[in-house]
């Protein structure tokens, strides 16, 4: 597998660790209303609240796989070429190249779009 696919890969897995992460933790907490305040507790779904303990475990896991994943993302990112086209073939050089160009192109139209349908 090449480095970006794994990179993409990598990134939606972060990603899905965290969205289930905040699902994990609303479901779980014990939600409370805070001590002044008037805003009313709104719940969706179904909450299984677990104590502050198990809690507090729970959410040091879960910390510690968001930073195990975001390290490794770091490190396939740390892997990647850099921007010096001088180490790539001429033919890919070009390549990319052109296709820098065509981007900055589309990003100059996109913008000059833009611009006439807020006219």
């Amino acid at each position: 597998m090449d480095l970006l696919t794994q990179l993409d890969n990598d990134i939606d897995l972060l990603l899905k660790i965290m969205s289930s992460s905040i699902a994990y933790v609303s479901r779980k907490a014990s939600h409370t209303q805070l001590p002044g305040s008037d805003v009313p507790i709104a719940l969706l779904g179904r909450t299984e609240a677990v104590p502050p303990p198990v809690m507090s475990e729970s959410i040091n896991e879960l910390v510690q796989d968001l930073v195990q994943k975001a390290n490794e993302v770091k490190q396939i990112i740390l892997h990647l070429p850099d921007d010096n086209l001088s180490l790539l073939p001429p033919e890919q050089e070009q390549d990319l190249k052109s296709l820098q160009d065509q981007m900055l192109e589309a990003n100059r139209e996109y913008k000059e779009a833009i611009a006439e349908a807020g006219e």
